[in-house]
């Protein structure tokens, strides 16, 4: 038996060591951990497929992130053409596309949005782990449903031989995870249990907060929670192949809000009580059955049924009382509102893989799921006759259909090719919508040591987060095309080139083209518009991007490490925005560098560097006032200021027009290994997360026009606003 206990410190960071990257094709009948150690320089040579990382547990978890949490966005957020939006949260905006255009399978199985408290941590426990695929260009036809990224996650399974467990402890979650056979050898089961324990450690601090602020007559709200579950239980049938039963589970939740009353209680008629509360919940469950049947040598079936539920619920509260209700100069007054975004998939599919030759094997597939949307918005008021309770586009039923063949073919030496065609069908309502999408990818190799590679692929995208924020958030509704928007479609083509040179280096180089359109923006002052109009406050339009993606990978024993540099353009044009014109997208990063290293210097002492640079990100901000007309509304002025101080206009050149600071940060780690007693580990690791204490800024804030001690009025003010300053870690590891 193998038992893990890790104590982390108030402080953390890990070790930045980003292991092997593979292709998939490489892994077939193979061994993933073989396959690791072996390395990667011949298989990014040999492998038809391109645009591909391959990433297992080891190197998930020893990317730095806030907190210390190991994030499976974060790991990715390293690779050239990913560009990772805001400090800190787990965007991911792959070669120009948006963040909801990424999708996440777990053993095959979707699942909506994957993050914690914003995208400060991952939805998905590292632990749980085996390894992931990540596509960003030439998709296989066996994926589809997004325009930009695939990310396929193999969860553990449980060891059919022997029992192994993990406890860890760090500073925002404790996690436990267990592993072994309920039958030997024919039934294995595992488990991993992540809970956050931050309401405890604020909790004391709040109450000491609220109990001196009691007397003024005031009281603060605060809480936040996070859990997550996964379970695969694993049964062998023998000649009937595998079972096995995949369950996921992960919620969070926050409130907040303040509490204000009066504290005169001599006199009723000076009763007053002032409430102001806001509850956030949000979360994905999945359960899938799938079998698992070797026919024969030849054709190997695989089957699976699963369900997958996404919800997420804000309720906001407000209410006033003055005096009491016997009083002739009672007041009441009382608003709610209360969102709640359901999503309910019920899916079905079956796969059938064929492999007559060494050199060719075939994949053929159809799948069938029924979409439920439930998008609810209700608000209410009292002390007046405004009432509104009802659905924003209403529920939304949608049947999607897909099949797909792809073949991966080594006719020549010196061919390799990836190609197949995707079908899908999306029903909506009365409306139908066919799709087909056609992917090729094909490998020349020139000699042992160079290669050049082309790919294509169109991809739909039938379902859309829309959202005016730089972060992800739960309420953003996930939301499906309707009558009046067709699919998300995007066409991408990429080539490459790889060459190993030496024994050392291994460089490689991707360039590719990106066209989207049927792409969805809010409108000009949207949050104007009545919300009863939902699909009035979206226009459709363009967009396009290409860049070129650069590598370079050295290996001298004990030290490794890797230069990346992508260079990108992406822009968006909009017929309602903008004037027609067209402009960057928010995250046009036009350049990224990313450098890691590792030195092992013994086998007891490991040292660790990671440099990022990226172009900063963009932002529409009004560089310019002008004053109002001497007679308004007009068309051009159509409303009045909103605020007393606001003297003049804001002049927009343009929307994303200002780029914000270069972003940049250096991690630094350092870690000792002792072994103790009866073959146990000690393991300290030392670390700084940006180093140097760069505050990067997320964002820039124009005060207009203020007024001034003497009545004269100052000229608009910018201010950027930081989050993460150098962040120390030390944490202790015990193995045994």
């Amino acid at each position: 038996m193998k038992y893990y206990i890790v104590f982390t410190s108030l402080f953390f960071f890990p070790i930045i060591v980003l292991g092997n990257i593979l292709p998939k094709d490489t892994l077939h009948n193979v061994n993933l951990q073989e396959i690791l150690k072996i390395g990667h320089k011949a298989n990014k040579i040999k492998t038809s497929q391109m645009g591909m990382t391959v990433m297992d547990y080891n190197a998930i978890k020893n990317v730095p992130t806030i907190f210390g949490e190991s994030d499976i966005i974060k790991a990715l957020q390293l690779q050239p053409g990913v560009s990772a939006g805001t400090e800190g949260f787990a965007g991911m905006f792959v070669r120009g596309g948006e963040n909801d255009e990424n999708i996440f399978l777990i053993d095959g199985c979707p699942i909506y949005q994957m993050n914690h408290l914003g995208g400060l941590f991952s939805a998905y426990n590292a632990d749980a782990i085996n390894n992931l695929t990540f596509y960003k260009c030439a998709f296989p036809a066996r994926y589809g449903g997004r325009l930009s990224s695939v990310t396929d996650i193999s969860m553990k399974s449980g060891s059919y031989e022997s029992w192994e467990k993990s406890i860890t402890i760090g500073l925002t979650s404790a996690n436990i995870s267990f592993s072994g056979p309920l039958i030997k050898n024919k039934t294995s089961l595992f488990v991993a249990l992540r809970r956050s324990w931050l309401e405890l450690v604020s909790f004391p601090a709040l109450a000491i907060m609220n109990s001196s602020k009691k007397n003024d007559g005031e009281k603060t709200i605060a809480g936040y929670n996070f859990t997550d579950f996964n379970l695969k239980l694993s049964q062998r049938l023998g000649k009937l192949g595998s079972l096995s039963l995949l369950g996921y589970y992960g919620h969070d939740n926050v409130k907040m809000g303040e509490h204000q009353f009066s504290t005169d209680k001599a006199e009723d008629n000076n009763y007053y009580l002032h409430k102001n509360e806001n509850r956030l919940g949000w979360g994905n469950i999945l359960t899938s059955m799938k079998w698992h049947y070797p026919i024969n040598t030849l054709f190997i079936y695989d089957m699976k049924a699963s369900y997958t539920r996404y919800l997420s619920k804000f309720k906001q509260m407000t209410e006033t009382t003055s005096g009491t209700p016997s009083k002739d100069d009672y007041e009441y007054d009382y608003s709610r509102k209360k969102t709640r975004n359901a999503i309910n998939d019920f899916s079905v599919d079956a796969l059938l893989t064929f492999t007559p030759l060494d050199e060719i094997i075939l994949r053929t597939g159809i799948q069938y799921t029924h979409h439920s949307f439930s998008p609810i918005h209700e608000s209410r008021r009292s002390n007046s006759t405004d009432w509104n309770n009802g659905n924003e586009i209403g529920n939304v039923n949608a049947n999607e259909w897909n099949c797909f063949l792809e073949g991966n073919i080594y006719p020549l030496k010196w061919l390799r090719f990836n190609a197949g065609l995707r079908g899908s069908f999306f029903q909506v309502n009365k409306k139908q919508y066919p799709v087909f999408e056609p992917r090729i990818s094909a490998n020349f190799i020139i000699s042992p040591d160079v290669s050049f590679k082309v790919g294509y692929a169109r991809m739909s995208q039938f379902v859309q987060q829309v959202s005016d924020n730089y972060i992800s958030l739960p309420t953003d509704y996930w939301l499906p095309i309707t009558e009046n928007f067709s699919p998300l479609t995007s066409h991408q083509t990429s080539v490459g080139a790889y060459t190993t040179l030496g024994t050392h280096y291994t460089l490689s180089a991707e360039a590719y083209y990106k066209k989207m359109s049927n792409l969805l923006e809010y409108r000009d002052n949207y949050k104007n518009m009545p919300e009863s109009a939902w699909e009035d406050k979206l226009t459709s339009g363009k967009g396009k991007s290409y860049g070129i993606d650069i590598q370079l990978e050295a290996d001298f024993g004990k030290v490794s490490g890797f230069l990346g540099y992508g260079l990108m353009w992406s822009d968006r044009i909009f017929q309602d925005l903008n004037c027609g014109k067209r402009f960057p997208s928010k995250y046009d990063n036009r350049h990224k560098i990313t450098l890691s290293a590792t030195w092992n210097i013994s086998q007891k002492v490991e040292l660790n560097a990671g440099w990022v640079f990226m172009t900063g990100n963009r932002t529409t901000l009004s560089l310019e006032n002008y004053p109002y007309p001497d007679k308004f509304p007009t068309d051009m002025v159509p409303s009045y200021p909103t605020g007393k101080d606001e003297e003049m206009l804001n002049f927009y050149e343009g929307k994303n027009n200002v780029r914000l600071p270069a972003y940049h940060r250096l991690d630094l780690g350092i870690s000792i290994y002792k072994q103790l007693k009866h073959n146990r580990t000690g393991i300290w690791n030392l670390s700084l997360y940006n180093a140097y204490s760069r505050m990067n800024p997320i964002m820039i804030e124009k005060n207009n026009m203020k007024q001034n001690e003497n009545g004269t009025y100052l000229s608009p003010r910018f201010r950027q606003f930081a989050l993460f300053p150098i962040i120390p870690s030390v944490s202790y590891t015990y193995n045994f």
